[in-house]
Order: C-alpha cells, then sequence, then structure tokens
C-alpha cells in the first residue's frame, strides 16, 4: 500500500512540473518576489509619457486618477499643475472651467500620498496656478473635504498639516504675481475647515509664516471679509472684479464618501510628518486606508439637507 501511495505522489510531481514548464515557467520562478515588483515599477510612465496623457486628463478628471497612481511621487505636483493650466486655455465657459477645476483639485489631491509631505506639495501647487477667480469656489469645496473631525485628526494633527502646507505655498507663491493673496487663500482653505477656537489659533500660527509685517496686515484684513462670504478684496487686488458661482452640478459626480476624507489616511504616512505626528494620539484605527479608492467612512454625517452646491440626488 504505502508503494503505491509513493508511485502515485511521485506522478503527481512529475505532472505538475509538466505543467508549469508547458506554461513557460519554471518551479523556481513560480514564487519569486522580485518579479512582481520589478513589473509593478516597470508600469510606472516616465515623464514624457505622462505629459501627452495631460490633454485627457484635463477634458475629463475621472482620468486622472488612472494616470496619477502612475506618475512618480516627486512628479506629482507637476502633472497637478499642467492638468490645471491646460484646464484654463479649453474654450469652456467660465462656469465649465470651474467644474472642471474643482474636480481636478479634489482627484489630484486624493490621488497624491501623504508621505514626505506629497500631498501638500500638491495643494500648494493648486492655488499656486488655478486663476484667481476660482480659488473662493474651490477654497469652498476643499475646505469642507479637510474637516478634522471627518479626517478623524486631532487638533495638533490638522494644525501641523495646516502649517506644512501654508510653507511649502510661501515658498511656491514667491513666484506669482499675487503672493499675499494667494497665500490667503490657501490659510482660508484649513481655517474655514475649523471652528472656533481652533481657528483663532490656527489663524495666529498660520500668519506667522507669512514673509513680512505687510503681508500679515494684508491678510488678517482679507481674511476678516473673506470669512463674512466677501471675497471682493481678495479679488479686487489682483484686478478681477467677477467671483465665477459653481452651478449645483460642479461637485455633485464627486460622491459623498469621497467628499469628506482627502486627509484621512493618517496612518499611512511615512516620512516627515509622521515624525510630526508620531506623539499625537493614536492613528492606528485608520492605518491602511486606500488613498487611491474610494472610502465610505463618514458617509453617515452627511447633513441632512445635504451640502451646499450639490443636487438632492447623489450619483
Amino acid at each position: 500500500m504505502n508503494s503505491k501511495r509513493a508511485q502515485w505522489c511521485v506522478v503527481v510531481s512529475v505532472a505538475l512540473v509538466c505543467a508549469q514548464m508547458a506554461g513557460g515557467q519554471t518551479p523556481e520562478k513560480r514564487s519569486a518576489p522580485g518579479v512582481a515588483q520589478s513589473e509593478s515599477a516597470a508600469t510606472m510612465l516616465t515623464r514624457s509619457q505622462w505629459l501627452k496623457k495631460v490633454g485627457v486628463a484635463a477634458k475629463n478628471p475621472d482620468e486622472i486618477r488612472g494616470v496619477m497612481i502612475l506618475v512618480a511621487d516627486g512628479e506629482k505636483a507637476e502633472f497637478t499643475q499642467r492638468v490645471l493650466k491646460a484646464i484654463t486655455r479649453l474654450p469652456l465657459s467660465p462656469e465649465e472651467k470651474q467644474s472642471l477645476l474643482i474636480n481636478a483639485a479634489i482627484e489630484c489631491i486624493r490621488c497624491t500620498p501623504l508621505k514626505n509631505d506629497e500631498r501638500f506639495k500638491t495643494i500648494a501647487e493648486i492655488f499656486a496656478v488655478v486663476p484667481v477667480e476660482f480659488l473662493p469656489a474651490i477654497v469652498g469645496e476643499l475646505s469642507k473635504r479637510f474637516d478634522p473631525k471627518k479626517n478623524k485628526l486631532s487638533e495638533e494633527q490638522f494644525k501641523l498639516m495646516a502649517d506644512a502646507t501654508i510653507k511649502l505655498a510661501v515658498e511656491r507663491n514667491k513666484s506669482t504675481d499675487d503672493p499675499v493673496v494667494r497665500n490667503t487663500f490657501v490659510m482660508l482653505l484649513f481655517l474655514n475647515a475649523t471652528t472656533q477656537p481652533q481657528t483663532e489659533i490656527l489663524q495666529a500660527l498660520l500668519l506667522t509664516r507669512l514673509p513680512s509685517d505687510a503681508a500679515r496686515d494684508l491678510a488678517k484684513g482679507y481674511i476678516a471679509e473673506a470669512q463674512k462670504g466677501n471675497y471682493e478684496p481678495l479679488l479686487t487686488a489682483t484686478g478681477t472684479t467677477i467671483r465665477v458661482i459653481p452651478p449645483p452640478v460642479a461637485v455633485a459626480r464627486v460622491g459623498v464618501s469621497q467628499m469628506e476624507q482627502l486627509l484621512m489616511d493618517v496612518g499611512g504616512l511615512t516620512g516627515d510628518l509622521e515624525k510630526r505626528t508620531r506623539n499625537y494620539g493614536d492613528t492606528s484605527t485608520y492605518a491602511g486606508m486606500n488613498v487611491f479608492g474610494p472610502s465610505d467612512v463618514g458617509i453617515q454625517t452627511v447633513p441632512a439637507h445635504g451640502y451646499p452646491n450639490q443636487l438632492d440626488v447623489l450619483p
């Protein structure tokens, strides 16, 4: 009996080896871990390759995610810049451009990892290249997605994120025509996501990052008016007098589950911010969140009457 069983095992083993070799795969290569990794790395797009995809992404923000996950981390901010600039050149109405800019900004932020401040660089790039007349709407749609409570962030973590972003924005906006105005919009992005007394504390911190007393004084005045809903001082400071109001359809297709969590994946941090936040609360609850995929966490926090500028029926 044992002899027959041994013969049967030999026959099965030989059959398996033959099947592997017939498929062009040797037993040694079957489970080599390095192979999958090298093939995955080979799928990343070179700069010349993703540059060819900017036009398609600009016309349809739904295409951004598929491209951006294949763009190297150090090039994601430039990809964002080129997509946004391409949108502004499209032969569309201001309302249509604004709708595309909002959705493209959301996708670019969501598809950029937090590690090494990459996502904050992308945010800074958005506020450096989007025309000023569209920034009030950008702030309005992004700030509600930055809500620290919905993103399960402590006040200290949120403060560190805002601080990291404004520092990058101040440096980036040195090369723009309206640095004080653009830096103010970045501050409003985070301030509008908070409530008192956190708003006042955060504002005091962010103002210290501006390069001069004159810039701080201007920003204080701009912030005070903008928080009342009056963006005219910011726009007129740049010679812009028209504020484009987004139509309801501008963000309706984004989806509630993705709307609230552009900063949610703190648990997966690697890099400078991880070190800065390591001692501030337990982030293990949301470790491993997939930055590239949608999440349904927080869907129960939607206000009874929906968000402003959103259709009653969501996709």
